[in-house]
């Protein structure tokens, strides 16, 4: 079935913040996240892990605002240990988040393993100061504090050139031409015309993100309003966390995580920031200006990356979601 073309922008001017969610629901989800963890860790407490945390930190140790869906997290009450103990239901790829450090540096923090309890791992890692954007998106989104997502804005390009910059020796996975084209088949199925012929146009460039001396990464594949957090004073970047999910892949597949910071997803449309075209200006130009001089075939490249990144992302939502979303993200 084809899906006629929808549109978002009947409202491009705006004050999107009211899409945010607030505060207080992000306390909730936390709240049941926890609860959810336990119940499958039944062999685990709690309380056993706020005393083996409390035992590693040598300080009384109180739940992360933000929590994740397979992880429990604390940090030290107080302000002299900044450390957080995680437990995991399934073990991290150190050797993963130590390649990930080598590219992003400091918006990586710091991991070490600690071992096992009741079949939970335990990890210490550093705390990433301010709070995570989700906590601040509405704040940050509303008018009038555009300086504060310029910066953002501007963290996340340099966040993002980093892994251009800096190259670890990395081998690719094998097989990912094959599989990026099966994702496109898939995602193709039922699209309006305008997105076929830029998916179409995206996997005739698959092969430039695969040819020799293009570089291959370290990416951060759910970067997400949760999995980042920001100076709430000024917008920069303090760091970059949950690197459970981090892919190994061609550079650039995950820059649609600008999106994140540009707009509000709801689940009837993508609301941009009124701003977001000279935002986007600002990401590129400062993205370009890390990375030094490049060739068109390069750039190329990179957009093709980008754009299939969000197809990989967007590609896959229920009903009327999928369309609203490619048509706002991938048509720019």
């Amino acid at each position: 079935m084809i899906v006629e073309s929808i549109s978002c922008d009947d409202h491009i001017n705006e004050d999107i913040s009211r899409y945010a969610a607030k505060p207080g629901s992000y306390d909730s989800l936390s709240t049941f996240q926890i609860s959810q963890f336990f119940k499958r860790h039944e062999s685990t407490t709690k309380d056993d892990c706020n005393r083996v945390a409390a035992d590693i930190l040598k300080s009384p140790v109180s739940p992360t605002p933000i929590q994740g869906a397979q992880s429990y997290t604390v940090a030290a009450d107080s302000s002299q240990v900044p450390k957080v103990i995680q437990f995991r239901s399934l073990k991290l790829n150190i050797e993963l988040v130590e390649l990930a450090k080598q590219s992003y540096g400091k918006f990586v923090p710091n991991c070490e393993y600690q071992g096992i309890i009741g079949g939970v791992h335990v990890y210490m890692l550093d705390l990433v100061p301010g709070p995570a954007f989700c906590r601040v998106r509405r704040e940050f989104h509303t008018l009038g504090m555009q300086q504060r997502l310029r910066q953002t804005v501007q963290d996340f390009a340099r966040f993002s050139a980093s892994a251009w910059v800096n190259k670890p020796a990395i081998t690719q996975p094998p097989g990912l031409l094959e599989e990026y084209s099966r994702v496109l088949d898939q995602v193709s199925d039922g699209l309006p015309e305008r997105i076929q012929l830029k998916l179409d146009d995206v996997r005739k460039g698959l092969p430039l993100i695969f040819r020799a001396g293009y570089p291959t990464a370290v990416q951060h594949d759910d970067f997400l309003e949760n999995n980042f957090h920001v100076n709430e004073a000024t917008g920069q970047i303090t760091g970059v966390v949950d690197w459970a999910a981090a892919i190994i892949a061609p550079f650039g597949v995950s820059l649609g995580g600008l999106e994140i910071i540009l707009g509000i997803q709801t689940a009837s449309c993508w609301h941009f920031h009124p701003n977001h075209i000279k935002l986007r200006e600002h990401f590129w130009d400062i993205f370009y200006q890390e990375v030094g001089q490049i060739s068109a075939d390069d750039r190329r490249s990179i957009e093709v990356a980008r754009l299939f990144g969000l197809f990989r992302t967007h590609g896959f939502e229920e009903g009327d979601a999928r369309i609203l979303y490619l048509e706002a993200l991938c048509m720019l």
